[in-house]
């Protein structure tokens, strides 16, 4: 991916890009790299170019609830940027990843010569939070396994790219991953996923390719 294919970016004009490239820096992660830690100053706005991030909360004990998947176009930092507070996650590659970054200054320079990318990271943010509150509520009425197909159908709906075999989630997390996203054991997740492929809900899942079944409703619609 190169910025001209960044969504925030769209309105942009090639001259702007080339003149946005030569401001930030790219940066690159491998597999497992901390990028952010939770509780640290915020002082840089990331874009994900390719690869994959996940933005979780880490325990001292090594235990991690994982908030979301971040992939190509995506991006965070912003939230710290905005309100002057530590960040409120941890953010690690979950994969070899390569960044854009902007620094404070160079971010707010861009939102101010560019209404338009601060009204998309607005409403970015606001499905966050909508994300965030269905999760909560997943969390406080749903057994794992309704959990699970909450969060399942959330990559799907948001990530999730519709063909004739069905919604296909191309960097699908793992079963770690996704047992951290649904806050319980890896063992129990597997077992929630044969279910759902004998019901045929999921038709494929293989490494970090998912094919599920298209849905017409959310447990929460």
């Amino acid at each position: 991916m190169h910025l001209k294919d960044v969504p925030l970016f769209s309105a942009m004009n090639g001259a702007q890009l080339a003149a946005l490239g030569r401001t930030g820096n790219m940066r690159r992660f491998s597999k497992g790299q901390i990028i952010v830690n939770q509780s640290s100053p915020g002082n840089t706005f990331y874009i994900v170019i390719s690869g994959q991030v996940k933005v979780a909360l880490l325990n001292e004990d090594g235990r991690e609830i994982i908030l979301t998947l971040l992939g190509e176009g995506d991006f965070f930092g912003e939230l710290s940027l905005l309100d002057n507070d530590p960040r409120s996650a941890s953010v690690v590659a979950a994969e070899y990843t390569t960044l854009f970054t902007l620094s404070r200054k160079q971010f707010y320079q861009l939102i101010t010569a560019n209404p338009r990318i601060l009204e998309s990271i607005i409403k970015e943010m606001c499905r966050r939070l909508r994300r965030a509150d269905e999760k909560i509520n997943s969390l406080a009425f749903l057994d794992v396994y309704g959990r699970t197909l909450i969060v399942l159908q959330q990559l799907a709906r948001y990530q999730g790219a519709t063909t004739k075999h069905g919604v296909e989630i191309s960097h699908a997390p793992t079963h770690q991953e996704l047992s951290g996203m649904v806050g319980t054991s890896r063992e129990t997740v597997t077992r929630v996923i044969t279910v759902l492929k004998k019901n045929k809900t999921i038709l494929m899942y293989k490494g970090r390719k998912l094919i599920m079944r298209k849905y017409t409703h959310s447990l929460f619609s």
